[in-house]
């Protein structure tokens, strides 16, 4: 386009000064001809006519070259700023492939002056480990004057070496000689890091979906595979090439298949991300495998839906401890009703036992009163004194019979799990006791502000028994301590009650929470012998334990624990479905 408005420009010219031109010679000619008076006259004008005609004509012609040489002065250096400020790195080499120009881009990309630079000292910039390659490709090109493209590390003016990216071609003069290569540079290190992030990603995903314990796959809008990682091998038995084409229902029972074409149906009108949708499929062996399948829709760059990708998990060994767990609740159930049921009846038989016991044995009671009242003294002293043991061994019975049917009470009663103030119940019990037996000295050491969660009225019977056998056993001491508090260890609350009592036999430990067991040397004093297991029943319903220290003649000290809010709101509240943890005795 620029040429054709130049030649046109130089035709419109041309025709001017021919016009012109003939317009001067034709008319001065006839002007010449009215002022030379001979023809000697007229020869001297013609002559200086043609010197002047010369001379414009020289004038007007270094006019137009200096124009014209001043215009291309103009347009070069206008273009060697733009290859100067060029963004890229520019280089030219000449027909021997040494170089002999480079922008300000490379000199200032590389912190080299333009004579380092030149011929092949640009080669010193480039990594060792590219060298070699860099200089045969640029060589190999030269050879068969072919555009080339390389890619090489570049050693920048800090020190740092950046990928570039060399791209050159063939540069010929107008007469088609070539005369060298001219080409550029681009840095794209971000890039080749990008690229390289990249591959790691992939490969890190490939790892993992070849690797991982699910099944991988990538479905199209049509559902049919078009990825499958070799975990499926596993779990149906096919190659991943074999599941290609294919759509999940080629490997599902025909019932299976009809049952989950609606949510599949649904899911292909309206794509959105799905998890646990439960499957059966059938092996390549025949056997069936349960999965559970999660996937989120995919779509292509101009976010069209393309189709699923997601993995699938073997649950058929799940499924099948589901199944069988099942049919153990289904039997527990059972046997829980059959044994509320039995409870129930024992409950029922105890209270009816209680009462036909109690029956006999107060009439005993009364008849004895009744026969000392009436026959008071007319009775041997002896004869009364087997009637004061009747009457208060049939007392004893009945407390006996009481204590049972507490005991019982303790399994089938709801929890009301609380915060109870441990100190004030001990402070309570302590001073009932100095009340019922005001000429006893004894010392109460008791903690304040000891705190536990459970149920008051639990709560006081476990120290209601554990401070009452402490009361009961430093009865031969002149002087009793009785001492309650609470230690901490391994982040456990323990509580404890305290005495210097008669003790026991560490050897004989194991018996002591055991329902009517009574140790050596104990049974001069009153006792049912459930107090302590009655304890025990207690503290494993709270979810805790219970245990004993002691040396005969030393005293003892028994200590209780409770397990916390959380773990005590797991156990099952209520009649017999009460949760029981084991509790060491030491």
């Amino acid at each position: 386009m620029f040429r054709k408005d130049v030649t046109r420009i130089a035709f419109k010219v041309t025709a001017i000064y021919l016009v012109v031109g003939a317009a001067w010679i034709f008319f001065s000619d006839e002007i010449l001809a009215l002022l030379a008076p001979d023809k000697e006259t007229f020869a001297r004008l013609s002559i200086a006519k043609g010197w002047l005609f010369t001379l414009i004509n020289a004038a007007m012609l270094f006019l137009l070259i200096r124009r014209a040489a001043k215009e291309i002065l103009q347009s070069r250096d206008y273009y060697l700023r733009i290859f100067e400020d060029f963004p890229a790195l520019i280089w030219r080499a000449d027909s021997d492939a040494r170089c002999d120009y480079f922008n300000k881009t490379w000199l200032a990309f590389t912190g080299r002056s333009l004579e380092q630079e030149l011929g092949d000292g640009w080669a010193e910039g480039v990594h060792p480990e590219d060298l070699d390659r860099c200089l045969k490709g640029f060589r190999e090109a030269f050879d068969s004057r072919r555009p080339f493209v390389l890619e090489y590390r570049l050693r920048r003016h800090d020190g740092e070496f950046r990928w570039i990216v060399d791209c050159g071609k063939p540069n010929y003069d107008r007469t088609g000689r070539f005369i060298g290569y001219i080409g550029s540079c681009y840095d794209v290190t971000e890039r080749k890091q990008a690229e390289d992030a990249l591959l790691r990603s992939e490969q890190r995903f490939r790892e993992l979906t070849e690797n991982t314990s699910d099944w991988v796959w990538e479905v199209d809008g049509n559902l049919r595979y078009v990825y499958a990682s070799p975990k499926v091998a596993e779990l149906l038995g096919y190659a991943p090439d074999e599941v290609h084409g294919k759509t999940p229902f080629d490997f599902m029972p025909s019932e299976e298949a009809v049952r989950l074409q609606p949510a599949v149906d649904n899911l292909l009108r309206n794509p959105q991300p799905f998890k646990a949708l439960e499957n059966v499929n059938v092996h390549r062996d025949g056997s069936l495998v349960v999965l559970e399948t999660s996937g989120v829709p995919v779509y292509d760059p101009a976010g069209r839906f393309a189709g699923f990708r997601g993995i699938d998990r073997d649950i058929s060994a799940r499924k099948e401890a589901e199944e069988k767990i099942l049919a153990l609740n289904t039997e527990l159930s059972r046997q829980a009703a059959a044994l509320e049921a039995a409870n129930r009846e024992l409950e029922a038989f105890g209270y009816t036992v209680a009462h036909d016991l109690r029956k006999p044995l107060t009439s005993i009671s009364l008849g004895c009163q009744v026969i000392m009242e009436l026959c008071g003294g007319h009775i041997r002293d002896d004869c009364k004194r087997v009637m004061l043991d009747i009457c208060g061994t049939t007392e004893k019975m009945d407390q006996l019979i009481t204590s049972l049917l507490n005991f019982s009470r303790i399994s089938s009663s709801e929890l009301h799990v609380a915060t109870v103030d441990i100190s004030a119940l001990a402070q309570t019990i302590a001073a009932e006791l100095r009340l019922n037996q005001p000429e006893r000295r004894v010392s109460f050491v008791i903690a304040d502000g000891v705190t536990a969660q459970g149920d008051a009225n639990l709560l006081r019977a476990v120290l209601e028994n554990l401070i009452g056998n402490a009361w009961k056993y430093t009865g031969n001491r002149e002087t009793a301590v009785i001492e309650f508090g609470m230690t901490a260890s391994a982040g456990e609350r323990s509580y404890f009650i305290r005495d210097n009592g008669i003790g026991f036999d560490m050897n004989h430990a194991d018996k002591l929470f055991e329902a009517f067991q009574r140790l050596p040397g104990t049974k001069e004093y009153d006792g049912h012998g459930i107090g302590l297991a009655t304890v025990l029943r207690i503290v494993q319903r709270h979810g805790g334990r219970v245990w004993a220290e002691g040396e005969a003649g030393k005293g003892s000290t028994f200590y209780f624990t409770m397990a916390t809010q959380e773990r005590q709101s797991t156990t099952v509240k209520g009649r017999n479905g009460m949760e029981e943890l084991p509790c060491s005795s030491r």
